[in-house]
């Protein structure tokens, strides 16, 4: 099975709010963003496997809107799908990863968190097994 990432998943510093039919279910600290979802800090109870409609604000102010589930959780995190996303905010998520892009951070990012290891990630954040193989050698 070979699976790579769509979306590069790099750091934002953002306030994190699901909500559940308009009231507030949890809030947390932004972790990482990618255009096909957001990572944040663990609240202190397990989320339920539903639909939550998020709210991020960054630090520079810009807000982001959508839906997304939960996919997985660890005690320090949780990593949640976009489920939908208007194009607008779609377009502020793609800005934020492009923005990092251009920045020297991005280099000791790739370097310090090795992300080429989340292109051999599952949707769900399990680590794949990979391995090559290579055809004998013919005998002569």
């Amino acid at each position: 099975m070979q699976y790579q990432r769509l979306h590069i998943r790099v750091p934002v510093a953002a306030d994190v709010t699901l909500m559940v039919r308009g009231a507030v279910t949890v809030a947390a600290q932004a972790i990482n963003i990618s255009a096909g979802g957001l990572c944040i800090s663990a609240p202190s109870h397990l989320l339920d496997e539903q639909e939550y409609s998020i709210d991020i604000i960054t630090a520079e102010k810009q807000r982001i809107i959508f839906s997304g589930v939960p996919v997985y959780q660890t005690e320090d995190s949780v990593g949640i799908k976009i489920t939908d996303i208007d194009k607008h905010n779609l377009a502020t998520i793609y800005e934020l990863v492009e923005g990092f892009q251009l920045t020297e951070e991005f280099i000791k990012h790739i370097d310090e968190h090795d992300i080429l290891k989340d292109w051999l990630v599952d949707e769900a954040g399990n680590d794949l097994s990979v391995t090559f193989e290579t055809p004998p050698k013919p005998e002569k």
